[in-house]
C-alpha cells in the first residue's frame, strides 16, 4: 500500500512531467526511487523527452545524446526490475528505436501487446484501463512505424489496427496523426 506522501508526490510528477521533465524527475527523486522499476521509469522518461525536445516543447534538430544514454541506463535499471511493466517496455522500446536497435524495440511493443490490458491497467502502479488502452494502440503505431521499410505488409496491418482504435475513442499520444504518418 502506497503512503500518502508518495501518492501525493506522484500525482505531483504526473502534473509536472508534461511541462517541466527536470522539475518531474526532481520530484520523484525526492522518492526512494533506486529499487522501484515504476520511479526508475518515470526518471528514464524524463530523459528520454528531455534528450529529443527543447525546453520549450519543440523538437530538437538533433537528439541529446548525453540525455538519452541517461534514459537508457535508468530503464535498463527498470527493466532488470520488472521486465513485464508495459510501461517499462514502452519507455525501452522508444530508447533502442531511437539507438537503430529495432528488433528489442519490436520485442517490447509486442510483448505490450500480448498483455492483458486488465494487467496493464491495475496493479500498484496502474493507471486504468484508459491509458492501458492508449498505450497498447500506441505501440500499434511504434510497429507501424518500425515496420514501415522491413515488411510493409504488416506495417500496414498494424496502422489499420491503431486507426480501428482512434475510431474506438481511444486516445493517443500521437497528434496530430499526420505529422507522425511516415506516408
Amino acid at each position: 500500500m502506497f503512503n500518502l506522501n508518495k501518492n501525493r508526490l506522484l500525482e505531483k510528477y504526473r502534473n509536472t512531467v508534461g511541462s517541466d521533465s527536470a522539475k518531474a524527475r526532481d520530484i520523484i527523486k525526492q522518492l526512494d526511487y533506486k529499487e522501484d522499476y515504476y520511479l526508475l521509469n518515470c526518471i528514464a522518461q524524463t530523459y528520454l523527452d528531455e534528450s529529443r525536445f527543447w525546453e520549450d516543447d519543440t523538437m530538437r534538430d538533433h537528439l541529446d545524446n548525453r540525455k538519452l544514454r541517461y534514459a537508457e541506463r535508468y530503464v535498463i535499471k527498470a527493466f532488470t526490475i520488472n521486465p513485464d511493466s508495459s510501461e517499462v517496455l514502452y519507455t525501452m522500446g522508444e530508447i533502442r528505436k531511437l539507438f537503430g536497435q529495432e528488433d528489442i524495440a519490436i520485442y517490447c511493443f509486442e510483448k505490450i501487446l500480448k498483455t492483458k490490458l486488465k494487467d496493464i491497467g491495475s496493479g500498484m502502479y496502474g493507471r486504468g484501463l484508459g491509458f492501458a488502452r492508449e498505450l497498447t494502440n500506441d505501440s500499434k503505431f511504434e510497429l507501424y512505424r518500425l515496420y514501415y521499410e522491413s515488411d510493409p505488409v504488416l506495417s500496414k496491418k498494424y496502422l489499420k489496427m491503431y486507426k480501428d482504435g482512434l475510431k474506438k475513442g481511444i486516445t493517443t499520444i500521437f497528434k496530430p496523426l499526420d505529422k507522425f504518418l511516415l506516408d
